[in-house]
């Protein structure tokens, strides 16, 4: 079984979301997310400058477990 991180990177304009439960919980994080698809629908989409989204591991092959993610990305809070 292999862990995944994703990083959404995004640019909205007047964006107003609030991020302070992010990352703590599965509820605060789909709240966040919720969030910033409503930012987004503003204007028709017109409003999102920017996005990019990274994960790890990339290559279907790779394994990332749970050492890996404390090793690599120590300052993550396992939801």
């Amino acid at each position: 079984m292999t862990t995944v991180v994703v990083s959404l990177v995004l640019e909205i304009q007047g964006d107003s979301t609030k991020f302070d439960g992010a990352g703590f919980s599965i509820a605060g994080t789909k709240e966040v997310l919720a969030s910033i698809a409503s930012d987004c629908l503003v204007d028709d989409g017109c409003c999102v400058n920017a996005v990019e989204v990274f994960w790890t591991p990339s290559d279907n092959k790779e394994i990332l477990t749970k050492l890996d993610m404390v090793v690599d990305f120590p300052e993550l809070i396992d939801v």
